[in-house]
């Protein structure tokens, strides 16, 4: 496993708070821009969405996913030959129970206190997402991919 590519992973995962999930229905994919929280040792990654969304309805159907994460908004358009895209490779795990919920839930609100209204509704849930692997594009054709170990 290069290291060099591992922490570039890193890097991206941690140093932003946006992406875009994907799921489907089974027929038609749905993309979503979320804002996230990660549990870096374990690779799960956490979002809030209404019960009653399009993202909702889909994981229910269908439990894997995608998650797109990159470093655009500093390195695009200028200087693209140093853009870094992670196109991250996942199954939706439903959490069980309400105090592991109600703990990441407070983690969200301290960490994007402008959604703590969305978040404390009683129509959000918490979705969690395991990473399984992952495929990084560096610049135009540097191309990596990695299994999580701890998926």
């Amino acid at each position: 496993m290069s290291k060099d590519k591992m922490q570039l992973i890193d890097e991206l995962i941690l140093g932003q708070e946006l992406c875009v999930l994907a799921t489907s229905d089974g027929q038609e994919p749905h993309a979503s821009l979320m804002t996230y929280l990660l549990d870096h040792a374990s690779m799960k990654f956490f979002f809030l969405t209404r019960k009653a969304s399009r993202k909702s309805r889909n994981l229910r159907k269908c439990a894997h996913v995608s998650l797109l994460i990159d470093n655009r908004a500093t390195h695009l358009p200028h200087s693209p030959d140093t853009a870094l895209a992670l196109t991250i490779h996942g199954v939706h795990v439903p959490l069980r129970k309400d105090q592991t919920i109600d703990a990441i839930v407070k983690r969200f609100i301290m960490k994007y206190p402008y959604i703590q209204e969305f978040a404390l509704h009683p129509d959000t849930e918490l979705i969690r997402i395991q990473a399984r692997s992952a495929t990084l594009l560096q610049g135009f054709e540097d191309k990596y991919e990695t299994k999580f170990e701890n998926s």
